[in-house]
């Protein structure tokens, strides 16, 4: 395919525009800090594929948030 046959759904930022975002970020969050804020950096924490199953995976903690066999 050639761009002729491809039409764009949305326009990509250019560069600058994500430098400049990147700026304002930068930015924010050092106001942030200065006036006392803190900033919580959090890991990657992958899961065991070899203990759970895809569907356990999918369906996250649904047996702990509903009670299986009560009666409503």
């Amino acid at each position: 395919m050639t761009s002729i046959h491809v039409q764009p759904t949305f326009d990509l930022a250019t560069q600058a525009e994500k430098n400049r975002q990147r700026a304002e970020i930068d930015a924010d969050i050092a106001r942030f800090e200065a006036a006392g804020g803190k900033v919580q950096k959090l890991g990657n924490s992958p899961i065991d594929r070899s203990t759970i199953s895809r569907r356990q995976v999918v369906e996250g903690g649904h047996d702990s948030r509903t009670k299986k066999g009560a009666r409503a």
